[in-house]
């Protein structure tokens, strides 16, 4: 029974068919937050227009106040995909011209060894050969030449993104999605508030809540389960909800699709920021069995959002973890939830 109602205009296009075969899903989460230590987990799905599968588990770490459906969580690295879709919106308006323009095109006053050769489309799939060393951002390879999921290229994007339009990727997000879609359980949170969970730590640190700015770089981004499953269900369906089209198709083809340089045929391969795996890499996070053209988002805490086109479907995970145990397997895992999320739509 759902007690805190979501009225946003994707929640208001689904049914609900809750499926008893996703109780192996339940099972295998709760399984797995048990052994890493999280103190709270949701899971989420959605096949076509149906939600067949919510489920909540545990409980705020600071409050202990039982986990439930407006109960949002801090994405971490997942809120990468919602600025890859700002990078997409800024494409197809012409303020960025082309995937492939140096960034020096975009940053007049950085220094032009680092920046010599690096396009935006390596700054989205991770493939810049930046870092930064004791606060200085450096080159350590040639762009193009190597993978490396650090945070220097988000950080030159991010600034390409408020020089060619003034506003920061959360004014964008709310323009163009949150508002549009009524989205209430997204946001990069400056206050704590009773929704909001804390992280648990492998270290002795105490459970915390992140605040930061709200401009959409930093990584205090929390989200309802069920709302990032509809971040997903947006993806999914390239903008159209309920026979209107929210967003131009072409943004969703532009974030989605394999954007990795060519020439890396053995690496990670990334839409804007989204995982694929067409190339059967084996440190690939995308589970084995998986349909080709499926694609995920991940973030530190435990969270996933994993898109299965062929399916018409979304899966979502939650866990407020940061850190792993000794003898867990963080890459087995999430291949293994992805696996057996296909194996059960199938």
């Amino acid at each position: 029974m759902i007690k805190n109602q979501s009225t946003n205009k994707i929640q208001q296009c689904l049914l609900y068919e809750k499926s008893e075969r996703l109780n192996l899903i339940y099972n295998y989460v709760e399984d797995i937050k048990k052994q890493i230590d999280a103190s709270a987990s949701a899971v989420y799905i959605i096949k076509e227009n149906k939600v067949i599968g919510e489920w909540y588990s545990g409980y705020n770490p600071t409050t202990k106040q039982k986990i439930e459906e407006d109960s949002r969580f801090n994405i971490y690295s997942a809120r990468k995909s919602y600025i890859g879709l700002v990078v997409a919106i800024l494409l197809n308006d012409g303020k960025i011209k082309n995937l492939d323009d140096d960034i020096s095109n975009y940053l007049e006053d950085i220094d032009e060894e680092i920046s010599k050769g690096i396009t935006i489309r390596h700054l989205v799939t991770h493939t810049h050969g930046l870092e930064f060393e004791k606060g200085n951002l450096i080159k350590y390879a040639s762009p193009g030449t190597c993978w490396d999921y650090n945070g220097a290229g988000l950080s030159l994007l991010y600034k390409i993104i408020m020089r060619t339009t003034g506003k920061n990727v959360n004014q964008f997000i709310r323009e163009y999605v949150l508002d549009p879609l009524e989205f209430t359980e997204t946001g990069w949170e400056t206050t704590n508030k009773k929704s909001l969970i804390a992280d648990v730590f492998e270290s002795s640190e105490d459970p915390k809540i992140r605040l930061d700015d709200d401009t959409g770089f930093e990584r205090n981004l929390y989200v309802s389960a069920r709302e990032l499953a509809h971040w997903g269900f947006l993806h999914l369906n390239k903008g159209n909800i309920n026979g209107k089209q929210y967003l131009p198709s072409r943004l969703f083809e532009l974030t989605t699709a394999i954007q990795t340089p060519k020439e890396m045929v053995n690496t990670h391969q990334n839409g804007f920021f989204w995982f694929r795996n067409e190339n059967s890499y084996l440190d690939s996070e995308l589970g084995e069995n998986l349909p080709s053209k499926s694609y995920q988002i991940l973030g530190a805490s435990g969270c996933t959002v994993l898109v299965i086109p062929e399916y018409k479907a979304v899966a979502v995970r939650m866990y407020n973890k940061i850190g792993n145990p000794a003898g867990y397997d963080y890459l087995r895992d999430i291949k293994d939830f992805g696996n057996l999320v296909s194996s059960i739509l199938n």
